[in-house]
């Protein structure tokens, strides 16, 4: 790097962003739609989609628990909320060790109480953990290919600032038609109207990896050792003894109570000791106050048998500064605290990101067409950019496709669905090598197009209840996700017609003109006569 440091910063944005531009790209892709992984999941399993939560539902888990699980000494019950349409019961019985995520688990419709039996899939999990542990890579290594691409990320858009000397002014200019300007002045508006995010998503993720990139210091995971609770050794016989459960119990005291104090609606519940006369209720919800405390920020109340309060427990607080700093990073990266509006707002900033890195692995090559049209290293990089970019989109419509074709009961449907997705990825990437100019972008991302424009159909097809049941029952979790199919693929569509347009453009530009007519050049005179 030699020159001003405005030169020395170009050159830095430079290759810092191509090298890495790729799994970037897959990165921030998947890494946006796993804001919404819950509701990816719920339309992923159109089993589930019969679910229609009601006042009721709560009285549902329990008539369902007393007759299936009466002789447990605890039962958890999650509530439909907005990203979850059904009931998911789970409970443990005095023989049964008290770890996280044991015990007998079932999901019920909301409504009726019928035990729903899901499809085997990965859901928005698979995309979840794509974007950060990539696939079928050791996690330790991909862990550690995520977190150097992301301080090149972080490193791109400090340099980007930095070279551009009207960064703002740029962000007010688009000029559609010029090749070369408008691929600088899309990269230039989706990396400025959304920079804030853009800084604090990859700063945060950085964060989230320190553990992994800094691995001398001391803690093999994030928090330290856990505490397991007591493993192991001889657990006492579970006993049956005659239970008496309430017909009446007091949830809407409970409920109503809890709503005023917090002004948003219960969506846990866990019942201690059911069936005797020491029961207790703890009611928990969406009342997040302390984000240092990570996943234990919220306030919970207790009451008896009654329905009247007698304890509070308060959101954890968390001593030590360092991994309250963690906590906030780690919320706000996820989104934990964030409501439906926020959760859209960052998903849009999300896709910002996704295009501003698309648009900078384009431009690189667009600068550098006339002068290494026909290099190896040139075709190489065109080739990849289709395949990692178009070849991607249409990944991601392949996965969902494959989701709804693949039987339900086929052995190990999940991980066929993930093979089918880099199956499809590998082909896009092999199509992209052969077909790298405007051809093979309009192949793949017309395919693409095509797979997001007809999901919504596949969905009423094959979902257990018709789209006009979602809109009766306004299951919004579903009709947002084929609203979102068409909004991708009506900007899909639109990148072919103007790749279309601009090859059409171009082909009357490439017609030769006829010679002009030659003009009659006078001889010179000189001082003694003719020349």
């Amino acid at each position: 790097m030699t020159g001003s440091l405005r030169q020395s910063m170009t050159w830095l944005h430079t290759w810092s962003s191509i090298t890495a531009g790729w799994i970037l790209f897959a990165i921030f892709l998947t890494g946006t739609l796993s804001f919404f992984r819950n509701e990816i999941s719920y339309w992923m399993q159109p089993e589930l989609h019969q679910s229609v939560p009601n006042e009721q539902s709560v009285i549902v888990a329990y008539d369902y628990l007393t007759e299936h699980a009466a002789q447990a000494n605890e039962w958890q019950i999650s509530l439909p909320d907005a990203r979850k349409n059904t009931l998911d019961l789970s409970w443990t019985t005095p023989g049964e060790a008290r770890e996280r995520r044991r015990g007998p688990r079932v999901q019920l419709d909301a409504s009726t109480g019928e035990p729903l039996e899901a499809r085997q899939t990965e859901g928005g999990n698979f995309l979840y953990r794509f974007h950060f542990e990539l696939y079928g890579m050791p996690r330790e290594v991909a862990r550690w290919l995520v977190g150097i691409v992301s301080m090149m990320m972080f490193v791109g858009i400090i340099s980007g600032v930095i070279m551009h000397r009207k960064i703002f002014a740029d962000f007010f200019m688009f000029r559609p038609g010029k090749k070369l300007l408008s691929w600088i002045d899309g990269h230039a508006i989706s990396a400025v109207l959304a920079l804030p995010f853009h800084i604090m998503i990859t700063f945060s993720g950085l964060i989230l990896l320190g553990n992994t990139l800094m691995p001398w210091n001391g803690e093999g995971h994030h928090g330290g050792p856990r505490d397991r609770g007591a493993g192991g050794g001889d657990r006492p016989a579970a006993v049956e003894v005659a239970k008496d459960f309430d017909d009446n119990p007091p949830f809407d005291k409970m409920f109503r109570h809890f709503e005023q104090q917090w002004q948003v609606p219960v969506d846990t519940l866990s019942i201690s000791k059911p069936g005797t006369n020491k029961v207790t209720y703890t009611l928990g919800g969406g009342n997040r106050t302390e984000l240092s405390a990570g996943r234990g920020g919220e306030t919970s109340f207790t009451f008896d048998g009654n329905g009247e309060q007698i304890s509070t427990r308060p959101a954890n607080s968390e001593e030590n500064t360092a991994q309250a700093v963690y906590n906030y990073f780690d919320m706000l990266h996820q989104a934990r605290f964030a409501d439906t509006p926020t959760r859209w707002l960052l998903f849009f900033a999300g896709i910002l990101g996704t295009i501003m890195v698309g648009t900078g692995s384009v431009l690189w090559a667009v600068k550098r067409s006339k002068q290494q049209m026909g290099q190896f290293g040139f075709e190489l990089i065109r080739g990849l950019n289709v395949g990692t970019i178009a070849g991607l989109m249409t990944a991601c419509g392949s996965y969902f496709w494959a989701n709804r074709l693949l039987s339900a009961e086929l052995a190990s449907r999940s991980g066929w669905e993930i093979n089918i997705f880099f199956i499809v990825w590998a082909m896009g990437i092999v199509g992209g090598l052969i077909w790298r100019d405007r051809k093979g972008w309009l192949v793949q991302l017309s395919l693409a197009g095509t797979l997001f424009t007809l999901l919504p159909i596949l969905d009423s097809i094959t979902s257990s209840t018709s789209v006009f049941f979602a809109l009766n029952n306004a299951d919004w979790m579903r009709l947002s996700f084929d609203i979102s199919c068409l909004l991708i693929a009506a900007v899909l569509w639109l990148s072919v017609y103007y790749l279309a347009v601009q090859k059409k453009g171009r082909r009357g530009r490439n017609v030769p003109a006829s010679p002009a007519p030659k003009r009659k050049v006078k001889p010179l005179k000189t001082a003694g006569g003719e020349a």
